[in-house]
């Protein structure tokens, strides 16, 4: 019995010892410290958050990607080709976003070593080769090889540079043609001397899920029910009077037609008679920037100004600048038709002027010259866009087709080829498509100014460490005082 309140009494002289008291708080501490820290963990795990911190959201899904993925009525699937151990962690995170935002994607990594014949079920137009993805749904599907998830440029050296990652652009273009039935077509008008369309535009709507057919109105009845959007770059000659009725009778019934539109030494009075239709007049003259700002060092190569617009948004939040090239004044009519809804899409700057004697090689303003600044893209709408209304006729004119030439949309670093597909797919109402467009590659760098500098030294250098001092000075004095 005596043993027994001896060891009470030592139990309890050791609850009353100062030294033993702190000592279990503090353990006590240390214990509860780590608990949080590990279940905070768990958490954060199981949560699966992450932050994209890169200059231009690298990471992250476009609205439009989202857009898609929401609106998914199919299960689509994804697949790596990647040696076990070698995957690419740049192209899994990012498809790794998909599966994130919609359970209708899936993914998972081949190694197309150990599996030879899962390999052989993909094979078509494009061959399956090591690092590439296969995005499938059902029957259809669609490869992508690792050379195409960067957009390239050439250096100073004529060596190729990569320039901006483009497989957000690829991965969604390949999700929405395996998950719908049939492709768009664009059939371009052809029976009057056009050009051929630039390979980069064509390569371009190819990836964008559109088919491009040649279509001469002379042979067929009405164009087809299956056009998507009608195409006419750079006519020379006229439009024949039959022509003329057919294309009036597909834009009454919500036809879409995108045109680009040069200098000819003939005149055109029907195609003319057909935009004075629609509200507009493309003038007989060459536009001069005289604003060096607005243009490159020849004054008919002409960076316009974006005006507000669905097609042109995306492309001014990018800070895009178009090269167009000899461009004419578009005026819009005063007089029109109360159903047509007429918008500026480019313009020149106020210092611009246009030149109707193209004998005249100075590029000096002339008294009687008309002044700018002028339209040289516009979005006619013929109707009323909205459920209680017959379907709207859309157009687009261009007043040049050197958007599209090839050389200029290097120089604008793809921007003219954007600006032509969001119209087409304006046109078409494919608004998702609006902007899923490659991200630049940058390296951004912090700089601090020397006051910065020394701010941040003090900081670290006095401040941290007083402040750490004083913490330990005054817990060890509150401590000693118990």
């Amino acid at each position: 019995m005596s043993s027994m309140n001896c060891f009470g009494n030592g139990i309890k002289g050791l609850l009353r010892d100062r030294k033993f008291r702190l000592g279990s708080s503090s353990a006590l501490l240390t214990v509860l410290v780590v608990t949080i820290v590990v279940i905070v963990n768990l958490i954060v795990r199981s949560l699966d958050w992450s932050l994209d911190l890169t200059a231009n959201q690298m990471y992250s899904l476009s609205e439009q990607t989202l857009q898609v993925l929401d609106n998914l009525e199919r299960d689509v699937k994804i697949y790596a080709l990647y040696r076990t151990g070698n995957e690419n962690l740049t192209v899994s995170e990012m498809i790794r976003r998909y599966t994130q935002h919609s359970k209708r994607v899936s993914f998972e990594t081949v190694d197309p070593t150990l599996n030879p014949q899962f390999v052989q079920k993909y094979k078509g137009d494009v061959e399956p080769e090591l690092g590439s993805i296969i995005v499938a749904s059902g029957d259809k599907f669609r490869v992508i090889p690792p050379a195409e998830f960067f957009n390239y440029t050439y250096n100073y050296y004529y060596g190729q540079v990569p320039q901006s990652i483009a497989i957000e652009q690829k991965i969604t273009s390949a999700i929405m043609y395996v998950s719908t039935d049939k492709a768009p077509v664009i059939y371009r008008l052809v029976g009057h001397n056009e050009l051929d369309l630039p390979a980069s535009f064509t390569d371009l709507a190819k990836q964008e899920n559109y088919t491009i057919a040649n279509l001469d109105l002379l042979t067929v009845e009405a164009v087809p029910e299956d056009a998507a959007v009608l195409l006419l770059y750079s006519p020379e000659k006229d439009l024949t009077a039959e022509e003329d009725e057919k294309l009036r009778s597909y834009l009454n019934k919500g036809g879409r037609l995108i045109m680009f539109i040069d200098v000819v030494a003939a005149s055109n009075p029907v195609l003319q008679e057909l935009l004075t239709s629609y509200g507009v007049r493309i003038e007989n003259a060459l536009i001069v920037e005289g604003d060096a700002g607005s243009r490159l060092s020849n004054p008919f190569y002409l960076v316009p100004k974006y005006q507000t617009h669905a097609i042109t948004e995306p492309l001014t939040s990018q800070g895009s600048l178009l090269v167009v090239p000899m461009a004419q004044p578009i005026t819009i009519l005063q007089t029109r038709r109360s159903t047509l809804t007429i918008e500026p899409l480019l313009k020149t700057s106020n210092n611009s002027w246009a030149r109707d004697d193209f004998s005249d090689q100075s590029f000096d303003r002339r008294p009687g010259d008309p002044v700018g600044p002028f339209n040289v893209a516009v979005a006619i709408t013929d109707g009323y866009d909205n459920i209680y209304s017959p379907t709207p006729g859309k157009l687009i004119v261009v007043s040049t087709s050197g958007l599209l030439l090839s050389q200029f949309d290097q120089v604008s670093r793809g921007a003219n080829s954007d600006f032509v597909m969001n119209a087409v797919n304006w046109l078409y109402n494919a608004k998702e498509n609006i902007t899923v467009r490659p991200k630049e590659l940058k390296s951004n760098y912090v700089s601090f100014t020397y006051f910065h500098q020394l701010l941040l030294a003090a900081i670290f250098v006095i401040v941290v460490p007083v402040v750490v001092f004083l913490t330990g000075f005054i817990v060890w004095t509150r401590r000693r005082n118990l």
